[in-house]
């Protein structure tokens, strides 16, 4: 029986990674990522960075083990080639009990996340479901106690735990999936735009969140974001896909300093023109 190894370093290792759709609608199936190879070290902070369409959301979604969850069968992801594996455990024939072993250590914050919270749960609910569909005996004081601490982080008040999503912002909704995605208390968070639809000025609290969740825990974080505010805060190593390929990897100052890629030059200077770009959402 394979169980995740909490504690393995590298905590994911990806070598000749190949991963596509199936063929649909009389088309051919679609290769999304070719040939990526990287490693994540124990409690260690990625980048994953690269325009629409480089394959990053596809790679993120897949090492979460997220990548056959997708209703319609045309948007699941799969192998294609090479290897891959997350706390030691194979992804490349990792069966349905191991998968949900793997993804109650596996934080994963899909793209937009935010606009896809459980509308019939006010957000204390939406907090508490992923524990409450684990187990059914856990402290809820205590539990209620470190939500009451990431609200704090994150600037909402606790009457808003008795809102539905509907009556939140974009970016409220947002800050609250973020939040949901730590709920498990992971040893591994791979977040897609953590900070999309949140305005510049509380932009920096999700970046806080994830210090304090960091400094709390020593998780391990792959992290896809244009935000350069929380890439230069949080950030140790970059790598940077186009057309499903790795075209740059380094540490995040070297890279973006001395990048001989031009695409990853263009990229560079892309982020920090967009740095600022969010409109006010209170």
């Amino acid at each position: 029986m394979a169980y995740p190894v909490i504690d393995a370093d590298p905590v994911v290792s990806v070598s000749d990674l190949s991963l596509s759709y199936p063929a649909h609608a009389g088309g051919r199936a679609f290769q999304a990522v070719e040939g990526v190879s990287f490693e994540l070290p124990r409690g260690g902070i990625t980048a994953l960075l690269g325009e629409s369409g480089s394959g990053k959301s596809t790679l993120a979604k897949f090492l979460a083990g997220r990548g056959s969850e997708a209703g319609q069968k045309a948007a699941r992801v799969k192998f294609a080639g090479g290897e891959a594996r997350v706390m030691d455990l194979s992804m490349r024939r990792l069966g349905r009990r191991a998968r949900a072993r793997l993804t109650a250590y596996v934080g994963h914050l899909a793209q937009d996340a935010g606009a896809t919270l459980t509308p019939e749960l006010n957000v204390g609910d939406i907090l508490f479901e992923p524990i409450a569909e684990r187990s059914k005996r856990f402290d809820r004081e205590e539990l209620g106690e470190r939500i009451a601490e990431m609200m704090d982080i994150v600037a909402l008040p606790l009457s808003k735990l008795q809102e539905y999503p509907y009556e939140l912002s974009k970016g409220q909704r947002q800050r609250i999936a973020v939040m949901r995605s730590l709920m498990l208390d992971p040893a591994l968070l791979i977040a897609d735009e953590p900070t999309l639809g949140v305005d510049a000025n509380n932009r920096p609290r999700i970046v806080e969140l994830l210090k304090w969740y960091r400094e709390r825990t020593g998780a391990s974080m792959i992290l896809i974001s244009h935000d350069i505010g929380m890439l230069e805060a949080l950030v140790q190593d970059v790598l940077v896909m186009q057309q499903g390929r790795l075209v740059g990897e380094g540490d995040i100052n070297e890279i973006f300093r001395n990048a001989d890629h031009g695409y990853v030059q263009l990229l560079a200077q892309a982020l920090r023109a967009t740095a600022y770009d969010e409109i006010a959402d209170e």
